[in-house]
């Protein structure tokens, strides 16, 4: 194995990547490229049939025009062979040969030219119907590159918009939290003025049933009637 060799391929390899990522990244604008090329040597090769076409036209009319040179020799000929004048007749009859012979070679011309025009006609109406299709498919390839362009600025919008409820979210807990911290410091503030008025010592003593030395008017009462019916004199308040 010759190491050299192979690092020399590799080195040969690695120029071709980027090349080919670049022709990759740019396919449809290349696709594009192509058909244009394709249409100005489809538009050449019909001034080149127009110039075939336009040829055999023009042979043509040369060689109507040449069989009715040889028709009216012909019959000069026979005029002169009628009144015994050979070397007129000669003459006439060497022209007659020499625009036969002409008239032969362009009729095999036209001959070339129209089954060139019947080929160059078929080729061009294939390369219509391949450039048809072909821009069929780069309308199918742009409809995709678009669509894929679509769904992925859809799937970033999704993304921003998930992270935004994420973020709403968090922001809804925070404002949660700061709340129920608001909460309680109300109550704790509420409890600490309660143990500064009393309140807080007259709740624990009514919650264990403790007396506290009110004069509620049950008991007034209650002491009236004691005293209503023992008829002693008025007893000082406990």
């Amino acid at each position: 194995m010759n190491v050299w060799r192979k690092i020399g391929t590799l080195f040969r390899a690695s120029a071709q990547e980027p090349a080919i990522r670049l022709v990759d990244a740019n396919g449809i604008r290349i696709f594009e490229q192509e058909l244009r090329d394709a249409e100005q040597g489809m538009a050449r090769a019909k001034q080149e049939l127009a110039a075939l076409m336009a040829e055999k036209k023009r042979l043509e009319r040369d060689n109507a025009t040449l069989q009715e040179a040889i028709q009216r020799r012909e019959g000069q000929a026979l005029q002169a062979l009628d009144k015994q004048e050979e070397d007129l007749a000669t003459e006439l009859a060497s022209l007659i040969a020499e625009d036969e012979t002409l008239l032969q070679r362009q009729q095999q011309q036209v001959a070339r030219l129209a089954a060139q025009e019947t080929t160059l006609r078929r080729q061009l109406r294939e390369s219509g119907r391949t450039l048809r299709h072909f821009y069929g498919e780069l309308r199918m390839a742009r409809a995709n590159r678009h669509a894929a362009a679509v769904t992925g600025a859809l799937k970033g919008h999704a993304r921003g918009l998930n992270s935004q409820l994420e973020d709403m979210k968090h922001s809804v807990a925070r404002i949660q939290a700061r709340q129920a911290h608001f909460t309680d410091m109300d109550e704790a503030m509420d409890e600490l003025e309660q143990e500064g008025s009393g309140a807080d010592l007259d709740s624990r003593l009514r919650a264990a049933g403790i007396d506290q030395g009110a004069h509620g008017s049950e008991q007034v009462l209650a002491r009236l009637r004691a005293r209503q019916e023992t008829g002693g004199a008025p007893s000082a308040t406990p």
